[in-house]
């Protein structure tokens, strides 16, 4: 038991070292094998579908960021859908609608979910490009022109870009995060980038071909875990499907955009919960249709069906580890190891990224411990709730019952 344990580790390790290792030299040593082609002249037209719940006053900030964009004004929409809120949020929308141009604003009846909102803001665009957002984004000036530059190759379906956080010191947990994502984005995606077949481009930042949406559509819809239907994970399903149907995928780092992260640990709980359940459902999705994945390129099984599956491997190992010494994960060399891989990886985000540098980042090297949790409680946690994830996560929340703030704006033309 304790050499096939031992053994799954160690093929689970190596995959996740060959991932960072293999994209750290194509990034900085074969940047043309992983580079696609770009037209500043091409500009297609653009809706961007904002689905909002619960957002407050940040929904007004991404739709400023984005009307704030180096995008031609008349090729660029906003398509916001409210889905029910109980806060201020739509009121928000409104105010946007009035103060910038081409913002149109919709509200859901009852509350739908998010993957089901954007699929109603597809409803309402006309443009070429779709960019499916979250909405708390905040966009560079020329996050938009990037994207829209990336579909020059005819045979790239979908987009997406790199993801930073607003809040990089708030606290330990965002600190954290940022480590996460720029691993994530700026190595983990890379390889992928090569063979086009990036996994999962995040829900922050998703652009499609409105085609391409407009074919899958009856599948996103009826989007369910054995006939319950469920809404998380819609970028990394969309992804797949998108792959499946014969695109290319890739992230392109020049596109870049900021969201706040989760500052305290029940909110980042949830949060990758919600991550880990996704991840799951599709390995059991892939594990389903080896069939179709074998006559893409071999990357693409790798990216499917290796990395989370490498989750699994690292639960049983975690597992006999607590077994045979419970405390085992105190080992100082674990800790000195966390500490090493921060204070790399921050040096990299000073150098290419310094908005998003981590301050006081040996703190970070405790945190590290996070893994364990991650790997052992939530990947368990997630197996026993696959049906879950209909609502909107972090975002739920009691209705108000004090008067809105910005009552005064009014109520909407546009509302459905």
């Amino acid at each position: 038991m304790l050499a096939l344990a031992n053994l799954f580790v160690l093929l689970s390790v190596l995959v996740l070292v060959v991932r960072y290792i293999w994209g750290a030299l194509l990034k900085w040593f074969h940047k043309g094998m992983h580079a696609f082609p770009k037209d500043y002249d091409l500009q297609p037209t653009v809706s961007v579908l904002l689905p909002n719940y619960n957002e407050g006053p940040a929904v007004y900030e991404t739709i400023k960021s984005i009307r704030e964009s180096d995008y031609p004004t008349h090729k660029l929409e906003i398509i916001c859908v409210d889905d029910g809120s109980v806060d201020d949020s739509y009121q928000w929308m409104i105010k946007a609608s009035r103060d910038f141009p081409n913002v149109q604003v919709h509200r859901n009846r009852v509350n739908i979910g998010k993957n089901k909102t954007v699929l109603r803001a597809l409803e309402f665009s006309q443009s070429d490009i779709v960019l499916c957002i979250d909405s708390d984004t905040v966009f560079k000036k020329d996050c938009i022109r990037e994207l829209a530059a990336s579909f020059a190759d005819p045979t790239i379906g979908a987009v997406g870009g790199a993801v930073g956080l607003r809040n990089v010191n708030e606290s330990i947990v965002t600190k954290f995060q940022t480590i996460q994502y720029y691993i994530s984005f700026y190595l983990g995606k890379i390889p992928e980038n090569w063979t086009r077949t990036v996994g999962c481009i995040s829900g922050c930042l998703f652009a499609v071909r409105r085609q391409i949406m407009l074919d899958l559509h009856a599948k996103l819809d009826a989007r369910h875990w054995f006939g319950i239907p469920t809404s998380e994970g819609e970028d990394r399903h969309l992804s797949h499907q998108i792959v499946l149907a014969g695109w290319g995928t890739v992230i392109n780092l020049d596109a870049q955009c900021y969201t706040t992260a989760p500052a305290k640990l029940p909110q980042y709980f949830k949060q990758q919960l919600r991550w880990r359940r996704s991840a799951i459902r599709d390995l059991f999705w892939t594990m389903r249709t080896i069939p179709q994945h074998t006559k893409l390129h071999w990357n693409a099984v790798y990216v499917f069906l290796l990395l989370p599956l490498t989750s699994l491997l690292a639960l049983f190992r975690i597992g006999v580890g607590f077994l045979e010494a419970p405390l085992w994960w105190t080992d100082a060399r674990l800790l000195l190891l966390y500490m090493v891989t921060v204070l790399v990886v921050n040096q990299g985000i000073k150098k290419h990224s310094p908005e998003q540098t981590v301050s006081n980042p040996v703190a970070l090297a405790v945190f590290g411990v996070w893994w364990i949790v991650n790997t052992l409680f939530l990947t368990v946690l997630a197996c026993f709730t696959l049906d879950g994830g209909s609502d909107w996560g972090t975002r739920d929340k009691k209705a108000i019952e004090e008067p809105m703030i910005v009552a005064e704006f009014g109520t909407a033309v546009s509302g459905d």
